[in-house]
């Protein structure tokens, strides 16, 4: 009667992912509190998903990105939002 189930649920990208993961990590207490940290590709993520990520972080005016190898990155950051 209805053919194909009509799925509710949004698939993310590969790059939707990591990207979250990202941003999870920045936006931990840890990193908020030192407005730094250290981000790692993962062996299942993509080099291109992760170069495209680096490069829109480092196009952030208040982003500082520092390649640590071809793997990490080191993240710095000022407060957009002053207290």
């Amino acid at each position: 009667m209805f053919g194909h189930p009509i799925s509710l649920f949004h698939s993310s990208t590969q790059y939707e992912e990591l990207n979250r993961r990202v941003h999870r990590q920045i936006n931990s207490s840890a990193a908020q509190v030192s407005r730094r940290t250290v981000i790692v590709r993962r062996p299942d993520e993509h080099k291109g998903d992760w170069d495209k990520l680096i490069d829109n972080l480092d196009a952030e005016e208040s982003v500082r990105v520092t390649r640590l190898d071809e793997e990490s990155v080191f993240l710095k950051w000022t407060n957009q939002h002053p207290d």
